[in-house]
This record gives structure tokens, C-alpha cells and sequence, in this order.
């Protein structure tokens, strides 16, 4: 069984839109995941203002991903506490009124919903992207993945599902987006697509969008499940 969570606003976008290095380097170092995004597909280094938490957020994340021998990068400063010691209340209860504490009863409970995508295949690769200018960041397959799965041709598809909307991303910009929001090794990376992309390239990936209906059609279940914090 697969399953992801999505939530409006997860505690490591407050940290990083509050420019909170403590908090944001307690979460992940205790397993948060900085690629997550809300519902609008803002991530966390999307959010990020300040240029030493981008710098954090890049180091962390190239470091998640593995970096080449040789790599210049591959040494980058420790964040100790030093850096926070100046940082005005810096002494905070992390812990303070925790979910589920004895103070909270009837309906001043606030009440999240875990989302689980269940299926008895793999389940594709789903990418968070801005395909154009005029509209924000929503959640595609790569059309191949889903012809090969379906086993059917982009004409057949086309005709049998013309309201599946289909977009086209230059490969360049596509592998722009997903190696800043997603956490993926050379091999896991779609299409053989690599950061030696040509600048200017006239090579496109196909998208199709993420939807309820596309789901049950590539053999996924949705379901919803309420959480009290």
C-alpha cells in the first residue's frame, strides 16, 4: 500500500515563511519532509524569503539527493547553534499545548484531512508544476507514464478522454522544477533527463493533469481520513 498526505500548511512552511531556522532544523532533523507543498504547490523552498534559509533549504536538499565526487558543493558550512544564538526568543517551548493535549475539547478542535492513494501497482510519479505563467502550481503526470500504463496510443487516449488536459513543458524547464521540489537520484530521474540539459533546447515532456477520474483509470483508490490537532 502507497499513500501521501496533503495538508493546507504544514509546520515546516510556517517555519520557513517565519524565517524560523531553529524550528525548520529541529523538524527535519527529525524526518519532515522540506519537499511537501500546499495546496497551492508551494514548497518549501519556494517560500523561503531570507537568503540564509534558501541556502539551508538548497544545501539540505542537494545533500538528500547525493552529490558527484568533486563536487564543490559537497562541503558546505555546519548550521550550528551559533547562528541562533543571537536570534531574539530563542529559548521556546517547541512542545507547548502538543495535539491531543487535555486542553482542547469539543469544537474548538480543529480537524485535518490525511489523503491516501491506495493501489495494487506501483503508482506513477506525480510532479508539482507550473506549467504556465498565468496559472500556479498543480500536480501532472508525464503522458508517456500514463500511455504505458494504460497501454494505449496518444491518439486512442486523446479520443477516448478529450477532457484530460494535456500540456507541453520544454525538458529543460521541467527538469528545472522537479529537481528543486522533488527528491530523486540520476537514476530515478524521468526521461534520462539530466542538470547538462542544452540551455535553449527545443526538447519537450508531454503532461497530462492529475485528476480524480485519471486516478481510478490507472487503478488508484482516494481515500480521506480525518485527523483532530
Amino acid at each position: 500500500m502507497s499513500s501521501w498526505l496533503a495538508s493546507p500548511q504544514w509546520p515546516v512552511h510556517d517555519a520557513v515563511v517565519n524565517d524560523n531556522l531553529e524550528t525548520i532544523w529541529l523538524l527535519l532533523s527529525y524526518g519532515a519532509d522540506p519537499t511537501l507543498a500546499t495546496y497551492s504547490g508551494q514548497t518549501a523552498v519556494k517560500l523561503a524569503s531570507s537568503d540564509t534559509m534558501k541556502r539551508f533549504l538548497s544545501d539540505h536538499l542537494s545533500d538528500l539527493q547525493g552529490r558527484a565526487e568533486g563536487d564543490p558543493g559537497v562541503s558546505w558550512d555546519f548550521y550550528s547553534s551559533s547562528v541562533l544564538e543571537e536570534k531574539d526568543g530563542f529559548a521556546c517551548d517547541l512542545l507547548h499545548n502538543p495535539p491531543g493535549s487535555s486542553d482542547q475539547e469539543g469544537d474548538d478542535v480543529e480537524e485535518d484531512d490525511f489523503m491516501f492513494e491506495l493501489s495494487d501497482k506501483p503508482l506513477l510519479p506525480c510532479y508539482n508544476l507550473q506549467v504556465s505563467v498565468s496559472r500556479g502550481p498543480c500536480n501532472w503526470f508525464l503522458f508517456t507514464d500514463v500511455l504505458k500504463r494504460l497501454k494505449l496510443s496518444s491518439r486512442i487516449f486523446q479520443a477516448r478522454f478529450p477532457h484530460f488536459e494535456i500540456a507541453t513543458l520544454p525538458k529543460a524547464e521541467f527538469y528545472r522544477q522537479v529537481a528543486s521540489s522533488q527528491l530523486l537520484t540520476p537514476a530515478e530521474r524521468p526521461g534520462g533527463l539530466d542538470a547538462t540539459s542544452a540551455p535553449g533546447s527545443s526538447e519537450t515532456v508531454e503532461l497530462v493533469r492529475y485528476e480524480a477520474e485519471l486516478l481510478r483509470l490507472l487503478g488508484s483508490d482516494v481515500e480521506f481520513q480525518p485527523w483532530n490537532s
